[in-house]
């Protein structure tokens, strides 16, 4: 019995310091709060199993996992602005119908500075002749500097160090790094990094990314004349 009550007593330590545990596996594998389930919900549920009945750690099914996230979501976000651009082409064709109405005011927004969204978001800054993102550039600046550069670039672990204190979902900032690091080098430079912090800023504000970077948030330094 008083081992029971031991295992028992266990449990809701654990249960009881889950907001520690994440916190420290955060740290540990610089995983995004946004990825982990809500606190509440998950002590609610821990407190009716069975500890005991839980499988033993599998290292080597964590590194499969890891190689997945690594290489085979990279290949499916690749093709996700395939899939997308597929999609829009295919509604421009609707005609007629419930959708008729819809698609003439999309139409009609492309050059209306006044449509839905403009000069919002990932719109915002179109038209303007400087960057947008030099609006707020000193204090990404800062934050590059803080980072260590290497010959005027941060590593990609040095970068998801800083892009995980968003509280963005990984996959959210998977897509974040996909449209800053312009060149594909698995590095950002100065340019890139605050390109990277202004479109975060876009999600933090509850605006969408797109699906492509628009021309006028390339950074000038990357454009091609």
């Amino acid at each position: 019995m008083p081992t029971v009550f031991g295992k028992d007593s266990k449990k809701k330590e654990l249960i009881k310091s889950l907001a520690e545990i994440y916190a420290s596996l955060q740290r540990e594998h610089q995983i995004s709060p946004g990825d982990f389930p809500d606190i509440k919900r998950m002590q609610e549920q821990l407190a009716h199993h069975d500890f005991l009945k839980f499988h033993p750690l599998k290292p080597r099914l964590l590194e499969t996992v890891d190689r997945m996230l690594a290489e085979d979501i990279a290949r499916l976000m690749a093709q996700i602005p395939h899939e997308e651009t597929t999609v829009t082409q295919e509604t421009a064709n609707v005609k007629g119908g419930a959708f008729e109405g819809v698609i003439q005011q999309q139409q009609n927004n492309t050059d209306n500075p006044f449509g839905f969204g403009k000069g919002e978001g990932v719109d915002a800054g179109y038209g303007e002749p400087e960057w947008i993102v030099n609006r707020e550039r000193s204090s990404y600046d800062d934050v590059f500097t803080s980072l260590n550069p290497i010959d005027g670039k941060i590593t990609g672990a040095s970068a998801k160090a800083e892009m995980v204190k968003s509280k963005l979902p990984n996959s959210v900032l998977g897509k974040v790094w996909k449209l800053s690091d312009i060149d594909k080098d698995g590095m950002l430079d100065e340019d890139e990094f605050a390109l990277a912090m202004h479109l975060i800023k876009i999600k933090v504000d509850g605006h969408d990314l797109p699906v492509e970077l628009p021309p006028h948030l390339i950074p000038p330094s990357k454009r091609q004349n």
